[in-house]
């Protein structure tokens, strides 16, 4: 039977603590769970002889440093042949308020005790683009929702007044008392996570594949936008139930209940997806800064990178992500595009509600692309994370609903963007025999319709969307990795406290990086990337069949009958175009 030993660091116990020895903090998250522990590297003692402080460290790469009071040590605890942990007395409040670099010192308690007990900050207003990216689904609201849970976690239910003081504890499925439902004036809150995550689903990646996919087969597509509407409502919603049910991320639940050797494929699938999104992504906002400066996109790829990384590993996002996101919206504009294009508009119903399948390479691979542009593998990941921290007033089942509601009003929104994309280009690209090979292509031919304007909306556009979509692709990479791992991942947390989590996301980057400056093509770099994902797509969708149907994981939410058909058909569909694409590739059709 082990024997817990539990002894207070006075005089004669101070042979037992020693470097090396592992610390937990009492309340608050030091990292003990991380791929790194916190270690004790230095211990002082006074003239005396008696235990002053002790210095602790924590991670390798992402590396902090605290200084201990003797005080704030509650004793040393050995369990059988582990080793032995220095318990630490900290609150969440002071280990939330460290730095993410640095070496600092907590206060005695001494000192803290003659201090007075500061009034806790009012809440201040939120202006509408704070209320986005608070329900956005991008890296900083996310970000905002994890630390909210998070505090509330470690103050037993109970949030602290403030910015994050609107959000609730975790869904048990049962209505959450003293939480403030959304009003229902309050547009923003009243829509949800789904509708906006449906717009911001349109990255630069992704319209420039729209943009190719109307310049080469023109209206020929438009059927298969309308086709995977309903596939990805069933997709996007039964990654929320999951993660709504479960809590959990998608590669946690794949290693609890399939073991390793199926998560990790799963979060193979999502790396590789993902690091060409991340290097196309970072290609198109290059290319927006060309066509505004006229300098080569090869200049800003690593300085973009660069800025990229740091404001989301150290910084706070959110000041900038305003900006981006307003920057983004820019490809609304396609919306009225496609009417000044002035296209044959029965040839555009026609192509939408009957299907033409081209068997050509370019009409195969045109397809695949639509399909991973569409039904993006980081997209599940993220929907199932976000739904474990999206605030949806009621019941279990009403949370279902409302979240089934709101994922359907963006999906229409989003896919009516890349319709609108389509049809832009295929009437005025297709119809005209040119091809759009440079975004500066794609502004020249949207010049007729809007001006001299057209490479600022499309080079804006490319840009903004761009610098949103990068952070939320690297924490979907993190999050699918880590899960695979069992580490901890949180955005909320800083860097030494979720050390691989970071790790992965800043290697993520690097590998992307690497991709971006091979030297392809613009335009070739963002269509082959979203090829790449459709590719992948099917083989993550099995996975989320698999958990969605398993009464052990869902209860009695498993999926039902139309979520299973709709997940069913995209998997059918993403398999048969690439199987294609690659009969297509090994009979040199390319």
């Amino acid at each position: 039977m082990d024997q817990k030993q539990n002894s207070k660091p006075d005089g004669t116990a101070n042979h037992e603590i020693e470097p090396g020895m592992l610390v937990e903090a009492i309340e608050g998250d030091l990292g003990e769970a991380d791929l790194s522990k916190p270690k004790v590297t230095e211990v002082k003692h006074d003239e005396a002889g008696n235990l002053d402080k002790i210095i602790v460290q924590k991670g390798v790469l992402f590396n902090k440093t605290l200084e201990i009071p003797a005080d704030r040590i509650e004793g040393v605890e050995q369990n059988g042949s582990e080793p032995a942990k220095v318990k630490l007395q900290t609150n969440h409040a002071e280990v939330e308020a460290l730095t993410p670099t640095g070496a600092e010192q907590l206060e005695s308690k001494d000192r803290i005790s003659r201090q007075t007990e500061g009034t806790a900050p009012e809440e201040g207003h939120q202006d509408p683009l704070d209320k986005v990216q608070t329900v956005l689904p991008t890296a900083r609201g996310l970000e905002e929702n994890e630390a909210a849970i998070d505090q509330q976690k470690e103050t037993g239910g109970q949030a602290n007044p403030g910015r994050n003081s609107s959000y609730p504890a975790r869904a048990t499925g049962k209505s959450e008392p003293g939480v403030d439902n959304p009003r229902p004036e309050n547009f923003l809150k009243k829509i949800g996570p789904g509708f906006l995550a449906g717009m911001a689903g349109n990255d630069s990646s992704a319209v420039t594949s729209y943009m190719v996919t109307g310049s080469r087969t023109g209206y020929s597509q438009l059927w298969l936008v309308l086709l995977t509407t309903p596939i990805l409502q069933a997709v996007q919603f039964g990654c929320a139930k999951i993660g709504r049910i479960t809590q959990k991320g998608l590669s946690e639940i794949l290693r609890e209940n399939y073991t390793r050797w199926v998560a990790w494929p799963a979060s193979l699938a999502l790396i590789i997806a993902n690091i060409a999104l991340i290097a196309a992504d970072l290609v198109a906002i290059g290319t927006g800064f060309e066509l505004i400066t006229g300098l080569g996109f090869i200049w800003f790829i690593v300085p973009v990178a660069l800025v990229l990384w740091y404001i989301t590993v150290y910084q706070s996002y959110d000041r900038f992500e305003k900006v981006f996101i307003c920057m983004s919206f820019a490809f609304v504009a396609f919306l009225l595009t496609a009417f000044l294009a002035r296209p044959n508009w029965g040839d555009v119903l026609s192509h939408t509600f009957i299907p033409r399948v081209d068997f050509s390479f370019i009409g195969i691979s045109t397809s695949v692309a639509v399909l991973g542009a569409t039904l993006t593998p980081y997209q599940f990941f993220w929907q199932v994370q976000g739904e474990t921290e999206a605030q949806r007033a009621g019941s279990t089942d009403q949370k279902i609903r409302s979240a089934s509601l709101d994922i359907g009003a963006g999906v229409i929104s989003g896919n009516l963007i890349a319709y609108s994309v389509i049809i832009t280009t295929a009437a005025t690209a297709f119809v005209s025999h040119r091809e759009i090979n440079t975004a500066a292509d794609a502004a020249n031919l949207l010049e007729p319709l809007i001006g001299v304007f057209s490479k600022y909306l499309v080079g804006v556009g490319l840009i903004g969307a761009g610098m949103i979509a990068i952070p939320v692709l690297l924490a979907s990479t993190s999050y699918g990795v880590a899960g695979s791992f069992g580490w901890p991942s949180s955005l909320s947390k800083k860097p030494w406290q979720n050390e691989g989590f970071y790790l992965i996301l800043t290697v993520a980057l690097l590998a992307s990086l690497v991709v971006a400056m091979l030297g392809f093509q613009p335009l070739q770099l963002m269509f082959l990337a979203n090829i790449l994902a459709g590719l992948l797509a099917p083989i993550l969708l099995v996975f989320i069949l698999f958990v969605g149907n398993n009464s052990k994981i869902m209860g009695r939410h498993r999926f039902r009958l139309p979520t299973n058909l709709g997940i069913g058909l995209g998997v059918v569909i993403l398999f048969a175009g690439a199987g294609l694409l690659l009969f297509g590739l090994l009979t040199g059709q390319s």
